[in-house]
């Protein structure tokens, strides 16, 4: 939950509305005390060890499965965890850093819904093991090799999803349901994360304007942005490479580290984009910011779903996205913002001129709006699935 990436942010978006359906309480490793506060303010008890866990990384863990078997050992000290599981109906794990841990300390006839987001980066993939530049192509190949031991781990905890009735799995894309079939072999629904129209709301708050001159970006003029920490998987220099010679420069939201960021800025003097990194925004900032844009832009590799396509959509903000992967799902070409092949650097001019006429802003804001309604991507949807998904398993 610390990292507070897209996993976390729909799952406290979507606990409100789950409320409404079931007791609750909330078991996790790792919690922000904003993210606390949160909870509890909705009556849902927090169960989470006073010495938190830390994932951590670094090659060590990889060839050791250090990262896996730090989990156990915290899921195991945590007695609240046994209490938990035995106190309730069922479950309702969201995968993520240390979670499919959990699932060993489950008795096989508890009822248990898995929200499968996406495979571990680096496991099953080449690109995650890339420089951001997308330089370092020998390395997947070596630590796939010394990754053999925790790709073993990982596999054997996904098994009890497929042989029991009472263990259920749903990813949250079609996309992403298509790995876990390809990866694990087992077959699993779909439950798409869902966008609070009450968050991202379609007229700007009255503190906007204040937090939008507080973020500085405004001294660049007009700008596209991406969401994701500087990375390969997030195609974060691919977005700088697709908007040269558009005009635009770019802003990253989501951070990296000094090095990353310098580089990364470097890069986009080389190629007339001027690039600002921010991280760490409260949610009315990242909003302005993203109201106040050209186009919201995505070139990520494989992405399971994409919350920022929807948020985009919300705000009525062209949303220009990879064809690939998750985006697929939400963002229909030319009725509601743009899906480009990566490298058609002419179409993606083409597009970011499109996403600066007033009319066609507001054909695309309309169509986003209707797009959402239309695959039911709200929290009480969400939840409302979630039932039909737990019921029959009860």
């Amino acid at each position: 939950m610390t990292v507070y990436g897209g996993a976390a942010r729909d799952l406290l978006r979507n606990l409100p509305a789950i409320t409404e359906h079931f007791e609750v309480k909330f078991l996790c490793l790792n919690l922000r005390d904003s993210q606390r506060t949160l909870i509890e303010s909705m009556g849902v008890e927090v169960l989470c060890p006073e010495e938190q866990w830390e994932a951590e990384g670094g090659l060590r863990n990889e060839i050791t499965a250090g990262q896996e078997r730090s989990a156990a050992a915290a899921w195991h000290r945590f007695k609240e965890t046994r209490e938990a599981i035995e106190w309730a109906d069922a479950i309702h794990l969201t995968g993520g850093n240390g979670s499919m841990e959990f699932p060993a300390l489950v008795p096989s006839d508890k009822p248990m819904h898995l929200h499968f987001l996406e495979s571990k980066p680096g496991i099953h993939d080449d690109v995650s093991h890339l420089k951001p530049d997308g330089s370092g192509g020998w390395r997947p190949k070596l630590l796939h090799i010394l990754q053999t031991r925790q790709r073993a781990r990982i596999e054997k905890s996904f098994r009890g999803f497929g042989n029991n009735d009472k263990w259920v799995v749903s990813a949250n894309s079609a996309f992403s349901a298509s790995n876990f079939k390809r990866i694990y072999g087992i077959e699993g629904g779909v439950l798409h994360p869902s966008v609070d129209l009450s968050e991202f709301p379609r007229q700007p708050s009255s503190g906007e304007t204040s937090s939008f001159d507080s973020s500085g970006v405004g001294v660049l003029g007009s700008y596209a942005v991406t969401i994701g920490r500087i990375s390969r998987f997030k195609g974060t220099y691919e977005a700088v490479r697709h908007l040269a010679g558009s005009d635009l420069n770019l802003v990253v939201i989501g951070g990296g580290t000094e090095d990353e960021i310098e580089q990364l800025q470097a890069y986009g003097q080389e190629n007339g984009v001027v690039v600002m990194v921010l991280s760490g925004l409260s949610s009315e900032v990242m909003r302005a910011i993203m109201r106040n844009s050209v186009a919201i832009v995505g070139l990520a590799h494989g992405e399971a779903f994409g919350l920022t396509p929807i948020e985009a959509m919300a705000l009525g903000t062209p949303p220009i996205f990879v064809n690939e992967g998750g985006y697929r799902e939400t963002v229909v070409d030319g009725e509601n913002g743009r899906l480009i092949e990566r490298g058609d650097f002419a179409s993606w001019k083409t597009a970011l001129d499109q996403a600066q006429e007033q009319d066609t802003r507001a054909i695309w804001a309309e169509a986003g709006l209707a797009r959402i309604e239309e695959l039911g991507l709200t929290p009480e949807r969400h939840a409302r699935r979630l039932v039909d998904k737990l019921l029959p398993l009860l």
